[in-house]
């Protein structure tokens, strides 16, 4: 019998590989999530920094409140940006999830498949050898019986005188 050849394999690896592409996608996107949090707790550090440094200065000039302010309103807009950059993010996360998680769906029916055509493989192949078996038995059993049945005949040939 033929060793077993699943028609599909080389769809379920490209399936593999387009899961596994899927699963980086993923990765990276946690990452980008992961670096605009950090970005936004670096521009509260910086904040609340400057708020510290602003409430315990010897003297103020009218200068450094106008340049505070700026301050201010630049955090703001840097927060609002890095807020709607993160879930712009997260919004692509969660698409690439669903992506994920079809392709996957895709994968498992594929390996099913397989599986499925590997069980029909292997019990044809349990019938072949049984089938072979039994033919081999009988084969022997044939023979035997010949030999016997040439031997009796060979006896009742000497054993009459012609």
């Amino acid at each position: 019998m033929q060793r077993f050849r699943f028609r599909l394999e080389r769809v379920l690896q490209w399936q593999l590989k387009i899961c596994q592409l899927k699963e980086n996608d993923v990765r990276l996107s946690l990452l980008a999530i992961s670096d605009a949090d950090q970005r936004i707790a670096q521009l509260r550090a910086a904040s609340l920094a400057a708020e510290h440094d602003s409430l315990n200065p010897p003297a103020l000039t009218s200068a450094d409140l106008v340049a505070l302010a700026r301050f201010r309103i630049r955090v703001i807009r840097d927060h609002e940006a890095l807020a709607a950059l993160k879930l712009g993010l997260q919004q692509t996360l969660k698409q690439q999830r669903e992506n994920l998680t079809a392709e996957r769906r895709r994968l498992r029916q594929l390996e099913k498949l397989r599986a499925r055509s590997l069980e029909d493989y292997a019990s044809a192949a349990n019938r072949e050898s049984e089938q072979l078996a039994t033919e081999c038995h009988l084969s022997k059993w044939v023979s035997q019986a010949l030999l016997e049945q040439s031997a009796i005949g060979g006896r009742e040939q000497q054993a009459s005188p012609e």
